[in-house]
């Protein structure tokens, strides 16, 4: 009875996830080998054509393209932001640098829900502040429809990622540089190193790992964010937003293609195993050393 207590106790945990993941994944595999659709239901096997009119529509391939866009550059800004106000709050300015700190970290904890709404309504043609002040500041002479602009709608969904994902990678990084051992900057004062020259030889180094971490977490998450994206544009217009999260919901329950969505979504599982996969070998590196 001792030794079948703890897979008992594992037992209701073991369920839960077989219920929630295991068996929605292994659907949706079987799904993806079908013609599935809301209004028919499930129709006959047909193995891996639904992936093949996945790689034969132009929105997937313009999908996959703003979503590499959306992931790397909101990524790779969100880390340099983070980076910059890691810095500035590692100064160690008295209190202001505690209340720094709370509002710095604010856009962390909203929802991207609720953060997709004010994006949306800062941002709106009509009665958004933004063009309220441009407006007032004589930049322009009329609202510009930011969300309704297929040259604008996704860099303004990548500057709304940027903001959310910032305050993380901040942490991260302060973290970091609290860790970096102040011998090493006193030695190279010593030797008569620059400011810039200790940031680039000896900060930045030691923040190699954490980088790597921050740079592939952000990949992943942003690879998989569909809130952000279908509370502000829906992939619009025109699909010039439009990600492969999206476009998932857009086959699924638009298209009414559920084995056509359902291949898709298998297709962004792969993508986010292989960056998983990095993820892991990377933490497994910083471990060993």
């Amino acid at each position: 009875m001792k030794r079948s207590t703890p897979y008992l106790l594992l037992l209701p945990a073991l369920l839960f996830t077989v219920f929630v993941l295991v068996y929605p994944l292994l659907q949706n595999l079987l799904n993806s080998l079908h013609r599935v659709s809301l209004i028919r239901g499930t129709g006959d096997w047909i193995g891996l054509a639904n992936y093949a009119k996945v790689f034969e529509d132009s929105v997937f391939w313009l999908a996959f393209q703003n979503t590499l866009l959306y992931a790397s550059v909101g990524t790779l800004i969100s880390l340099l932001v983070g980076l910059g106000f890691a810095l500035l709050l590692n100064m160690k300015l008295g209190r202001i640098t505690n209340v720094m700190g709370f509002v710095y970290t604010i856009p962390w904890v909203i929802s991207p829900v609720v953060a997709g709404f004010a994006w949306k309504w800062l941002l709106n043609d009509n009665f958004g502040i933004i063009n309220h002040w441009l407006i007032s500041l004589g930049l322009t002479t009329e609202g510009i429809t930011w969300l309704g602009d297929p040259t604008t709608a996704l860099l303004c969904v990548i500057v709304a990622r940027v903001w959310q994902f910032y305050p993380f990678a901040m942490v991260m990084f302060l973290a970091g540089l609290q860790a970096i051992p102040e011998e090493q900057y006193e030695a190279a004062a010593v030797d008569g190193a620059s400011t810039p020259g200790k940031f680039f030889h000896i900060t930045l180094p030691n923040l190699r790992s954490v980088t790597g971490v921050l740079l592939l977490l952000g990949l992943i998450w942003s690879f998989n964010d569909f809130n952000m994206v279908f509370v502000m544009t829906r992939g619009g217009p025109i699909n010039a937003s439009m990600v492969l999260p999206v476009l998932v919901r857009e086959f699924s329950f638009v298209q009414f293609d559920l084995g056509k969505g359902s291949a898709l979504s298998i297709l962004i599982f792969g993508m986010l195993i292989a960056l998983s996969l990095l993820y892991l070998k990377m933490i497994s590196r910083r471990e060993a050393s």
